[in-house]
């Protein structure tokens, strides 16, 4: 039984499978870093869009405390302006709000996809066969003395 020349033999594939998983480990590993950071970029840019949101609240009491004074004052058209900024610094706070809580909640910092990776190279080593060339499964043969074996 003779072996094809670009084929590897089962000492030499073992041999290979240490430096493999490394290899695969630093892989997934560098993969699970990119992914993190991007979910973290994500998490910082909400949560700037909900200190932004508590800088228009900031105002938007500002406001209201004018507009208290200019009503207890009576005149008309301060207070009835103070209110008018300050329901539009209520909205843009609103809003802001909004995006940066969407923007957390989907900045999840568990590199999943990776995760997922991992579990199915896992499975797939968890599948490897003696003879995989056979349709059925038989247990596995020692060569014969002066035969080359392919333990794949």
């Amino acid at each position: 039984m003779s072996r094809k020349k670009d084929q590897a033999g089962t000492f030499e594939l073992l041999a290979r499978l240490p430096q493999q998983i490394v290899s695969l480990a630093k892989i997934e590993y560098e993969n699970a870093k990119r992914e993190v950071i991007a979910k973290a970029k994500n998490a910082g840019i909400g949560a700037g869009a909900i200190v932004i949101a508590l800088f228009f609240l900031f105002f938007m009491l500002e406001a209201l405390v004018i507009a208290a004074i200019a009503a207890l004052a009576l005149v008309w058209p301060w207070w009835l302006a103070a209110l008018v900024v300050a329901a539009g610094l209520l909205l843009l706070a609103a809003a802001a709000i909004l995006a940066g809580v969407a923007l957390i909640k989907r900045g999840n910092p568990v590199p999943e996809e990776t995760l997922d990776r991992v579990g199915g190279d896992i499975a797939a080593m968890s599948e490897v066969r003696v003879n995989a060339d056979s349709s059925e499964p038989r247990a596995p043969q020692m060569p014969r003395v002066g035969e080359e074996g392919n333990w794949r």
